[in-house]
């Protein structure tokens, strides 16, 4: 284990005996809808749900925010799929249904997408570095997908 990753252990110790942690929590959801909102809406994409999605002739790409069932943390997801509800066919879609931005940045196998909500309100950073990487990485690469010659 690493030395970050040992702090995120302690500090989900530290939060899990916080009675103020669940407001803490909800307050770092809602940083993340915020900052998602911000990259995303003047792009195009609408929200429902958790879920931001854009529709072109070749298909619906969306951007995906899933609550850990644990309540630690979220995850970004990128999905895509064709007018007639498939994958697309598509050298670079390779995932299956769902894209990580472990593709897109981190290195080490390391997930830019997975934010710990005690990270998003004490190290604004770290989701700072999360919106970059969708913006000037992932969204480039999910958005040529809409592109008649992909």
């Amino acid at each position: 284990m690493s030395d970050e990753d040992e702090d995120l252990a302690a500090r989900k110790h530290s939060a899990a005996h916080d009675p103020a942690f669940p407001a803490q929590r909800e307050a770092a959801y809602e940083a993340i809808v915020a900052a998602l909102d911000a990259a995303l809406l003047p792009l195009g994409y609408a929200m429902k749900g958790s879920t931001w999605s854009r529709v072109s002739p070749q298909g619906k790409s969306a951007v995906h925010l899933q609550r850990s069932r644990y309540g630690w943390d979220a995850q970004i997801l990128l999905r895509f799929v064709t007018p007639d509800g498939r994958l697309p066919d598509h050298p670079d879609w390779q995932d299956g249904e769902d894209v990580t931005l472990v593709r897109f940045g981190g290195g080490g196998g390391e997930d830019p997408g997975r934010l710990a909500f005690v990270d998003v309100l004490d190290r604004p950073a770290h989701l700072d570095r999360t919106i970059d990487i969708l913006v000037t990485k992932a969204l480039p690469w999910l958005e040529a997908l809409h592109s008649p010659d992909s």
